[in-house]
């Protein structure tokens, strides 16, 4: 447990610069709405599958500088459609590889990806670590290579356990590289949740997800997403 409270503040100082960083570049951003619904099937005390689906809209999108109005246009932007087979190897820690097909300005782009995680549990929060990388292929274009690390923070508002008809709090903090065409670039995410527990088997989750990459180059994107989460297992 300590390890990973260390890790953590390690990640919050590196946030921490990450931003400064935005703060005296010149900054684009976007504002949008990203709904996602997934259902997870439970084999056997193994294994597990995951359907994901998610839309993305934009609503809001400009540079912040003084005196530079934001565009204000509602536009779809993308579908992704995901499955993913989750693997228990451990008492704590499970390994997933997964198949996404994006569908974007008419193109169809794929991804593979492959993910190991890390799960504890205290008293009264849960700590989730997942290290995965992935591979986006896209039309007329060199292959897209990815390395992310995220640790989740959660836990319930109500008691020591999170129970039907209660709210529960989510964090997650996300960091990624890529390698495209010789081309290095980075984003950081942050995103907190309040979630609902419907019943055992749904869940709904609303947050703000926030965005930011190309650090050190000379425009910064700041990507602003009020995330809409639906789960359902069986």
């Amino acid at each position: 447990m300590r390890n990973v409270i260390q890790k953590s503040r390690f990640l919050i100082v590196g946030l921490l610069f990450s931003f400064s960083a935005c703060l005296v570049a010149q900054s684009t951003y976007q504002v949008g709405i990203l709904p996602s619904f997934t259902v997870t099937k439970k084999i056997n005390s193994k294994w597990k599958l995951a359907l994901n689906t998610q839309a993305r809209f934009s609503a809001y999108e400009g540079v912040f500088e003084e005196n530079n109005p934001s565009q204000n246009n509602f536009d779809y932007i993308l579908t992704d459609i995901s499955a993913l087979a989750n693997r228990k190897i451990g008492l704590n820690s499970s390994v997933s590889v997964g198949y996404l097909i994006r569908l974007r300005n008419g193109e169809y782009h794929h991804r593979l990806f492959q993910q190991f995680m890390i799960s504890q549990k205290q008293s009264s929060f849960g700590i989730v670590q997942r290290f995965s990388t992935d591979q986006t292929f896209r039309p007329s274009q060199k292959t897209e290579f990815r390395f992310r690390y995220r640790i989740a923070f959660d836990r319930p508002l109500q008691g020591n356990k999170l129970n039907p008809k209660e709210f529960y709090l989510k964090v997650n903090n996300e960091y990624l590289l890529s390698l495209q065409h010789q081309e290095w670039s980075n984003e950081v995410r942050i995103i907190p949740f309040l979630g609902y527990a419907i019943t055992d088997k749904k869940k709904v989750e609303v947050g703000i997800d926030y965005r930011f990459g190309s650090l050190g180059q000379e425009f910064l994107n700041h990507n602003f997403w009020l995330a809409l989460n639906y789960y359902w297992s069986f």
